[in-house]
């Protein structure tokens, strides 16, 4: 994702190091003048009762200013000055042309609110409602939605506004888009899925091979991931949606259309046998997008899903890059993700029906029974190492980014929790908390005073055996 390691980690960083040395340097300067008033060193550090009154008086003149640009202070009013209606706080005037301060841009746009937004506040309740009534229809149920891409989704505050349906839904409306894109590898799919169900989607994630506004090629996508609703607003994404005969209209609000997904539960039985590709070399986030990419939007290529690993039984083979359909060079301009194909025959391994009951998909929790074990069953929930499985012998990752186990009971219990890992650096941060504690609790170090040096004492007892030596050296 672009800004991967910048945008989300390194530059909050920077700017709160930047106001904090501000803060640093302001205290700085009033330790000098303090040490100059009381004719001391300028270095000297200061006691803590006055670095602490430093602290707050910075603090109370930033928000002193603060208040006085938006016209809150207490005691603060409009008055006449020069003959113009300026404001004021006890003696301190502004001038004529200092209106109020207000957050203008970015800051006006994202927090004007929703309900301060006259008619699209009305349009985006309505919306939310109606997705709520869809989760709580018996019939219908709840399930994951994408929404469409679309510039005009902003006038609700933030084009991100549809982000909140997991929230406003009490969890029954799952959102495919969703803030930190970076924290799952499943990111670039549903992407790849908005694009193709979007009139004018921002495909963010560089390099991929987007297929704009194509809901034929949106529909798979959204059933490769387990979407159950799809939500379009554009004539042109409508106009689409329409056409698509594994999409029924399930709900309408203003310029909303909302389509409910055939074929898309989250637990499904493998009819084919997975294939196991062997690792290839280079940066493995990048060989399994190429990977996950590659079947996700070329599935004639491969007649079965491609997993990282399996049971012995599976067909071990080779995957490679397909040369004539290459675009740029890496970090050129134009470069697009390779798309791999099998380095050799698939041998294709049909498996026996399947029936899956009882599915509960919980924030960390995934329970199904099945009528026969032995066979593959794929989970359309992101891999990750956590994940643990009880009923089956391991949990695999298999394209585009989904789990498959093969059960060995006939329930089956998928848990989410922490890895030895996880529990290491949990333990370093206590750790490191308790040394602070510590060192708050032995004091400071001065390492600017040093104590005068102390004669050595003699024994009372001993001082009448004590023989002066002379300068000869002798006594």
């Amino acid at each position: 994702v672009i800004g991967l390691l910048w945008n989300p980690r390194l530059l909050p960083f920077l700017y709160l190091v930047r106001y904090m040395l501000m803060m640093v340097g302001a205290v700085a300067v009033m330790n000098v003048a303090w040490n100059v008033v009381k004719e001391r060193q300028a270095v000297k550090p200061v006691g803590h009762r006055v670095a602490t009154g430093f602290g707050a008086l910075s603090a109370l003149c930033v928000l002193s200013v603060l208040g006085f640009m938006f016209q809150v202070l207490p005691g603060g009013g409009i008055t006449t000055h020069n003959g113009a209606q300026v404001y004021g706080w006890g003696p301190f005037k502004a001038t004529s042309t200092n209106v109020r301060a207000s957050g203008d841009g970015w800051p006006s746009y994202n927090f004007t609110g929703y309900e301060g937004r006259g008619a699209a506040y009305t349009e985006y309740h309505s919306i939310v409602a109606a997705m709520a009534a869809l989760g709580d229809d018996p019939e219908r149920g709840c399930g994951r939605a994408l929404w469409e891409n679309s510039p005009d989704n902003g006038q609700y505050g933030t084009t991100m506004a549809l982000m909140l349906l997991p929230f406003w839904t009490d969890g029954c409306i799952g959102s495919m888009e969703a803030l930190f894109f970076e924290a799952s590898g499943t990111t670039p799919y549903s992407f790849l899925a908005t694009a193709a169900m979007s009139k004018q989607s921002s495909n963010p994630v560089r390099e991929l091979r987007y297929v704009d506004n194509n809901a034929s090629v949106g529909v798979r996508h959204l059933q490769d991931l387990g979407v159950k609703y799809a939500m379009v607003r554009t004539d042109e994404a409508k106009v689409e949606a329409r056409q698509q005969p594994e999409l029924t209209l399930a709900a309408s609000s203003g310029p909303w259309e909302v389509y409910e997904v055939a074929n898309s539960d989250i637990v499904v039985p493998l009819a084919v046998q997975p294939v196991v590709v062997n690792e290839r070399a280079g940066d493995q986030r990048e060989r399994h997008l190429e990977l996950g990419t590659s079947w996700f939007q070329h599935p004639s290529d491969w007649v079965a899903m491609p997993a990282d690993d399996g049971p012995e039984s599976w067909q071990r083979i080779d995957a490679v890059v397909d040369v004539s359909r290459q675009e740029g060079v890496p970090r050129g301009p134009g470069r697009r993700v390779d798309i791999v194909v099998p380095a050799e025959p698939i041998t294709q391994v049909l498996l026996p029906a399947v029936s899956i009951e009882n599915v509960v998909i919980d924030q960390n929790i995934i329970e199904f029974e099945v009528d026969q074990t032995g066979v593959p069953v794929l989970i359309k929930v992101s891999y990750f190492p956590n994940w643990s499985v009880e009923g089956a012998d391991e949990v695999y990752r298999i394209a585009p980014n989904a789990m498959v186990v093969v059960p060995t009971s006939n329930e089956v219990s998928l848990t989410y929790s922490r890895t030895g890992l996880d529990w290491v650096t949990v333990l370093l941060s206590l750790a490191g908390i308790g040394l602070c504690i510590r060192w708050r609790r032995d004091g400071d170090l001065d390492h600017g005073h040093y104590p005068a040096p102390v004669e050595p004492a003699v024994d009372d007892a001993l001082a009448d055996d004590v023989v002066p030596v002379n300068e000869s050296g002798t006594a």
